[in-house]
């Protein structure tokens, strides 16, 4: 029986986490009503087998620097604990039998409007709350006119957050800091502390 809790599952390498996704989940928190979202770090992304990600360990200590910012968020080691390959309709069913209560997929602008191309992609379409919020390097119509075609084609429920986009990667921080350069304002306080005192990406 469904106990009426709002879940949300946020998955990605988080290599660093960044401002654009602690203000992604924590606008899904409040627009969307959830109880809890869970930030899932992949063991393996799929896209990203072309470059050595960061440990686990470390990926995991910069979310927990950034979880205080809200309560509702939470970390998962579920997939760096089953290892391999993470394909996420794997990690959303897993979720959905184990949570007694609705779910919701939180991700990225750029990522959402490319989800018919992902394994089992149009399950998770047919199946899965979609949450997202544009980006400011994304053709933002283009982008809404896919996820319309999503909703058209597939019974998709995509909801579009109404935040302001904010210009922060993963690549670009980690080069920065490679470059000696700050990356204050880019990331949590915390994960910055984390970064430096773990001398991250040098």
């Amino acid at each position: 029986m469904n106990n009426g809790k709002k879940y949300g599952i946020y998955g990605g390498s988080f290599d660093p986490i960044h401002i654009g996704h602690v203000t992604l989940a924590d606008s899904a928190v409040r627009e969307c009503g959830l109880d809890k979202l869970i930030f899932m770090p992949a063991f393996i992304s799929p896209f990203k087998q072309d470059r050595k990600v960061t440990d686990g360990h470390d990926r995991c200590g910069m979310i927990e620097a950034a979880l205080k910012v809200n309560s509702a968020f939470f970390l998962s080691r579920y997939e760096l604990n089953k290892k391999g390959t993470s394909y996420t309709i794997e990690t959303l069913r897993h979720w959905d039998n184990l949570l007694d209560g609705d779910m919701y997929f939180v991700l990225g602008f750029d990522s959402a409007v490319q989800v018919d191309t992902w394994y089992e992609g149009e399950e998770i379409l047919r199946n899965f709350h979609l949450i997202t919020a544009r980006r400011p390097d994304t053709d933002y119509a283009e982008g809404m006119r896919i996820l319309e075609s999503f909703r058209e084609k597939y019974g998709a429920a995509i909801t579009v957050l109404e935040m302001p986009p904010i210009d922060a990667s993963s690549t670009n921080i980690r080069n920065l800091v490679k470059d000696g350069k700050p990356i204050t304002g880019l990331v949590p306080p915390g994960v910055e502390e984390y970064i430096i005192e773990h001398q991250l990406y040098k």
